[in-house]
């Protein structure tokens, strides 16, 4: 007996060991119909030869009944001395005979069969079909059939089963009435200000629905009550058939207590102290509305101050608490800044053609430096005004050195850099002009034969107008022996015929200069042959004697102080411009002048908007041999760039005789604009207060002409200056002057 008991475990063990070893010795499937045995098989990996696990064998079923091919999928197993053989019982969803709809008449069946995405032939299955009338409900709703209902049925044949879809269409929903529930603190005339949803009105609202406008006029509902003191606001809303036709759009809103702010309080690891934090804030004060909006900025900026000093993990969580006061929020931000984090290794990823000291020279972020987020978005800033890239991706990589991280820049380059443009177009100066231009921005003259990469910039340009021709060769080498030194030159002719006389240019100009941090120095040193001809004495004799050709040399100094966020379409900071040019003298030539000027222009954000402060100040004086400066080196005002609503260089001393504007020795203007995105950074909108005048010299300075107006200004990425266009008031009019005036500005600079 002991002997029996001590081998009875023995056997156990060897019956279960064998088993769990034995080979399938044969797979059957039965009631497949459509899909054929080694489909099935294919789907498993339980097959003939393989060692027998019932685990696999479990899965191999689960698989098969999510292809959907089948509606009951089950096995048995017989045991033999040989193995195991393995039964396979299937019972098959039955193939689709046929698709019909009923009830559409805005839609061919063919189009509703392609969205279906179920077709004749295939297995039926509930629930492809369930998504499928979802996506016809989806395809109606975006036509304006939102109360339209649609549903399907089966029927099973010998053959198949037929699927019937049925669609009530209810014709396209407008909106009838707007119900509002529940509100006490805004009225629903006020609310529904706020929406862009409307009721029917015609003939002047149709009152459409557009389902992804609606769901932002709730969360704009929400907003309004969330800034307004109640932060517990619930809205729920309702599409229902009208009994008058159209749609009832019902909203109930639960406004739930009105708060305000108690306590503001900070916690955490604090590396800067409480005064300092409260101040960075937007919403410090106690006893004001709760204001979401103003509190996530507070949080916001709070992140803000702790990633410029380093701390680019640092973590704000705001956690507001019931006041002791009733009615009242406490609001604690508790705040773990993490290490200060410098930077290891800067990589340069994506670009294929741009060279790497082309990006990396734009960068304000080196190894060791702080990590901040200004620095990141500076750099973002300067990479996206180079107009080279489709995508910038500027992150951080962290590494297992304590405190350092590897700073990616990861770019997706433009298909092209090179253009070649022909148009044409209209400008309230030069009248009607066509435009030819073969330009490179990404040019590199040690690289050929692709001649790209080197961020240098080369272009000519042709531009043929029934007033004015241009033609210009230029080139800039902005970094030179990689230096923040510019050189580049110029080579043109122009002429322009204006009312009275024409005007010809042709020259060289040579350029240099040097860059610092916000400040630039630069120098133009230019000599051109300028001939004044065709002088219509009748309507300007006081320049009768100007007429001729005459040689100009000059060096313009030009010292700059920038803190704008951005060149291209900059929302914030200042630009400051002192010029000086000097004609003449130690320079040689037959026209002697000093000529200096100051520009400053100002942006500062305003939510979506951007103001925009523009002065300018200039004068000229005759200097050696010079007793009058030449008519095409004087200071004209009216229009754009000066004051908008007046006729282009109508402002200024006139001809004694005739009263036709000579043109001044100062000039001075002064424009105020608000800036509106309307699309992107491409087209926005503009509201403007413009004054400004021009005299014999600055001791006259008075009467200032004032213009109000809008407009509209296009920045086409492709080209280095914007499309203007305006319509000015004019505020200050004198005998002969228009109330008002278009102005077109049209410039294409390279």
């Amino acid at each position: 007996m002991k002997r029996i008991l001590i081998l009875l475990p023995l056997l156990l063990f060897n019956a279960v060991f064998l088993l769990s070893a034995a080979r399938v010795t044969t797979v059957e499937v039965s009631g497949n119909r459509n899909v054929s045995e080694q489909k099935i098989l294919s789907l498993m990996q339980t097959r003939t030869g393989t060692e027998f696990k019932s685990e696999v064998l479990d899965s191999d079923m689960r698989k098969l009944g999510e292809t959907g091919f089948f509606s009951m999928v089950r096995y048995e197993t017989e045991t033999a001395a040989d193995g195991i053989a393995v039964k396979l019982y299937l019972a098959e969803n039955p193939l689709i005979e046929d698709i019909e709809f009923t009830g559409n008449r805005s839609f061919r069946t063919k189009k509703l069969k392609e969205v279906l995405g179920v077709k004749k032939g295939d297995i039926f299955n509930e629930t492809r079909m369930s998504e499928g009338v979802l996506e016809v409900e989806k395809l109606y709703r975006e036509k304006g059939f939102h109360l339209a209902s649609i549903d399907y049925s089966s029927a099973e044949k010998d053959s198949g089963v037929l699927v019937t879809v049925t669609i009530e269409e209810k014709g396209k929903s407008y909106v009838r009435e707007i119900l509002i529930l529940g509100n006490t603190a805004f009225s629903s005339r006020r609310l529904k200000k706020e929406m862009k949803i409307k009721e029917r009105a015609m003939p002047f609202r149709r009152g459409s629905f557009k389902e992804t406008a609606f769901e932002k006029d709730i969360e704009k509902l929400e907003s309004l009550y969330e800034n307004s003191g109640f932060p517990d606001v619930s809205i729920n809303t309702g599409l229902l058939s009208h009994e008058k036709g159209g749609m009832l759009v019902r909203i109930e809103i639960d406004e739930g207590p009105r708060y305000f702010i108690g306590k503001i309080l900070f916690e955490g690891n604090l590396v800067s102290d409480e005064e300092k934090l409260r101040d960075i804030l937007v919403l410090k004060d106690t006893g004001v509305l709760f204001n979401r909006e103003l509190l996530n900025r507070n949080r916001q900026k709070l992140s803000e101050f702790h990633m410029d000093q380093g701390y680019i993990r640092a973590s704000v969580a705001e956690i507001p608490s019931l006041s002791d006061q009733p009615g009242y929020i406490d609001i604690t931000y508790f705040i773990e800044p993490g290490d200060i984090y410098r930077a290891g290794e800067v990589k340069i990823t994506g670009n294929t053609k741009t060279r790497d000291k082309v990006i990396r020279r734009e960068l304000k972020i080196e190894p060791y430096d702080l990590i901040t987020t200004q620095s990141i978005r500076k750099s973002f800033n300067n990479l996206s005004d180079l107009n080279y890239f489709e995508k910038i991706n500027i992150y951080p990589q962290f590494t297992e050195e304590a405190g350092m991280a590897d700073v990616v820049v990861d770019v997706e380059e433009k298909g092209k850099t090179g253009m070649f443009l022909i148009g044409g177009g209209y400008s309230s100066i030069d009248d009607f002009i066509g435009m030819i231009s073969v330009q490179q921005t990404n040019f590199d003259i040690a690289n050929p034969p692709s001649f790209t990469g080197g961020g240098q910039n080369i272009a000519l340009s042709l531009e043929l107008g029934t007033e004015a021709r241009n033609y210009r060769l230029s080139f800039t080498e902005p970094y030179f022996l990689d230096k923040p030194v510019w050189v580049g030159t110029d080579i043109y002719r122009s002429r322009r015929a204006w009312t009275d006389y024409t005007e010809q240019r042709t020259g060289i100009n040579l350029r240099a200069g040097r860059r610092w941090e916000n400040l630039s120095l630069g120098f133009a040193l230019k000599t051109e042959e300028i001939e004044l001809s065709d002088i219509d004495i009748t309507t300007i004799p006081s320049i009768a004697g100007q007429e001729g050709e005459k040689r100009k040399n000059s060096l313009t100094a030009t010292l700059a102080h920038n803190t704008l966020d951005r060149r291209r379409s900059p929302s914030r900071g200042n630009l400051l411009n002192l010029s000086l040019e000097s004609a003449g003298t130690l320079l040689q030539g037959d026209v002697d002048f000093l000529k200096p000027a100051v520009e400053n222009n100002f942006y500062h954000p305003l939510k979506k908007w951007v103001f925009h402060s523009r002065t300018y100040a200039g004068f000229i004086q005759e200097t050696g041999d010079t007793k009058e400066i030449p008519v095409y080196e004087r200071f004209f005002g009216g229009g754009i760039g000066t004051v908008r609503g007046y006729k282009e260089r109508s402002f200024g001393p006139k001809d004694a005789v005739t009263g036709v504007p000579v043109g001044g020795n100062a000039s001075f203007a002064q424009n105020f604009e608000l800036i509106y995105p309307l699309y992107e950074d491409i087209l926005k909108g503009v509201l403007f207060f413009d004054m400004g005048n021009t005299w014999e010299s600055f001791s006259e300075f008075s009467d200032l002409r004032k213009g109000v107006g809008a407009g509209v200004k296009v920045v086409v990425p492709i080209l280095n200056a914007p499309i203007e266009i305006y319509y000015g008031y004019a505020l200050d009019q004198e005998p002969g002057d228009d109330t008002g005036r278009i102005h077109i500005g049209m410039s294409f600079g390279f």
